[in-house]
């Protein structure tokens, strides 16, 4: 870029703090049009004013669209009709493009010149490996993929929807699956995984990721973090929470009509989900919010059974709301005293290491949460410690609400002390749960003791119901 001598020469017009933010703007072309693309300059604008302080008196930095500095007017010079962007907006955007530059850097390495496939591969294959380093390193990549990852998002729930329809009829008589479906189960826990990683890395910006008409696009029927809160377990929920509070306001309306008209538990968990998720990251919806949370269920389920279980749900998201706003530090206090615990109780079984710790008062806040927001809780009707982990579930939202995204997820050394290998055992874990959640009836409940047609469990060689069966009867 040539010199631009008639702004150079203008810049006596400006006080010296003022003078090297001009020069630090002039000098880095890329983070000027990252500044206009972030400030949302209008496509027909050619000329903008970058003020270098009072939005309305300047001074103002005179720069075209293509990014040519073209003059630099001292305080109270007017800009005539140029679209202004605020100094409060060039130095939130400018300290966001620092930290976007570190990722880079951080992505770069991670990647290993392996190029970004290795990255984008990673989000899937770790499933719940993915460290909070390698988050912070696949974030860089957001402003290039976000509407890819939103697309992914909504692919990976519909395919663990067409998953379900296949492997939970094999369900229905057993627990258990023969060995050939062991690859079919790995597919799942890592697509499971993927897609609550997909909603917070979607959701960064905020609702800036949104195409126009995607809102509409999802109707009345559904919510942004439906594809995770179906799934019946902690981690996956509360992801999607995060990602409902990240984008703000304009989903309030959506779940406030969703959960109105809730007709199954998990649509009032999820309903409810999301309106505390809202109101506990923007002040400015908490009210709105917590009324919504107080409406009482609609007429039609009074005095049912589901009337019972969605009122119980309704209470506990309206009284953790309540308990925030009285005293907000208690939650945050709650998260971490749990994490720190079940992180104690659970490092007793594993070798020695630096984050083996004798007491929870003595693991790292950061660490704590962390773990307590990835405990595989299932809140599933008919799982067992269904009551605890509803209670878990909204006790997290408050801090996940708040949470910077990569607070999510486990250091890369906790995720080492921690994993283990993947057993097709975990997913069947899960589907169990859907299955019974969704048929509890239509399972075949297994008589205890031995078979009839099975071999004897006395040793004799003889069929069950041709030995001890018969003796037993005869008794």
């Amino acid at each position: 870029m040539g010199h631009a001598h008639h702004f150079l020469s203008r810049l006596d017009r400006v006080s010296l703090p003022h003078v090297e933010l001009a020069l630090s703007l002039y000098r880095d072309e890329s983070l000027l049009r990252y500044i206009f693309d972030r400030a949302r300059v209008p496509e027909n604008a050619e000329r903008v004013a970058l003020s270098l302080d009072h939005p309305e008196e300047g001074p103002f930095l005179i720069v075209t669209r293509g990014g040519r500095f073209v003059t630099c007017l001292g305080e109270g010079m007017k800009v005539s009709n140029l679209p202004v962007v605020t100094r409060g907006q060039i130095d939130g955007i400018s300290a966001k493009a620092e930290e976007l530059r570190e990722r880079l850097e951080s992505a770069k390495a991670l990647a290993g010149g392996k190029g970004v496939q290795s990255l984008l591969r990673r989000i899937y294959d770790a499933a719940d490996e993915l460290s909070r380093e390698e988050f912070i390193a696949i974030s860089a990549l957001q402003p290039l993929y976000s509407f890819e990852f939103l697309r992914l998002y909504l692919h990976a729930g519909c395919e663990l929807d067409d998953a379900r329809k296949t492997l939970l009829p094999l369900l229905r008589k057993t627990d258990k699956l023969k060995p050939i479906y062991d690859d079919a189960l790995f597919a799942y826990w890592k697509t499971l995984w993927a897609m609550s990683h997909f909603a917070v890395l979607a959701t960064l910006d905020g609702r800036e990721t949104f195409p126009t008409g995607f809102l509409e696009l999802l109707g009345e029927s559904t919510t942004f973090s439906w594809p995770a809160t179906r799934q019946g377990f902690l981690p996956f929920a509360l992801r999607g929470a995060w990602a409902t509070a990240r984008v703000g306001k304009p989903l309030l309306g959506m779940y406030k009509r969703f959960y109105q008209d809730a007709e199954s538990e998990l649509q009032n968990i999820d309903g409810a989900l999301g309106i505390l998720a809202l109101g506990m990251r923007h002040a400015r919806l908490r009210a709105e919010a917590e009324k919504a949370l107080g409406a009482d269920i609609p007429e039609k389920w009074r005095d049912t059974d589901h009337g019972k279980v969605t009122r119980a749900i309704r209470s506990l998201a309206r009284t953790i709301a309540e308990m925030e706003r009285d005293a907000p530090t208690g939650r945050q206090e709650c998260v971490r005293a749990f994490g720190a615990h079940l992180w104690v109780e659970v490092m007793k079984s594993r070798p020695p290491n630096p984050l083996r710790y004798e007491r929870a008062q003595d693991v790292p806040e950061d660490l704590a949460c962390a773990v307590a927001a990835n405990t595989l809780q299932c809140y599933l009707r008919g799982s067992k410690g269904l009551a605890n982990a509803l209670t878990w579930l909204y006790t997290l939202v408050p801090w996940v609400a708040r949470a910077a995204p990569e607070a999510l997820y486990l250091p890369r050394a906790a995720v080492a002390a921690l994993h283990e290998p993947f057993r097709p055992e975990l997913t069947l874990g899960v589907l169990r749960a859907m299955r019974d959640h969704l048929a509890p009836g239509r399972r075949q409940v297994l008589p205890e003791g031995p078979a009839r047609k099975g071999p004897c469990p006395c040793g004799s060689g003889k069929k069950y119901k041709r030995c001890c069966e018969e003796k037993e009867a005869a008794e």
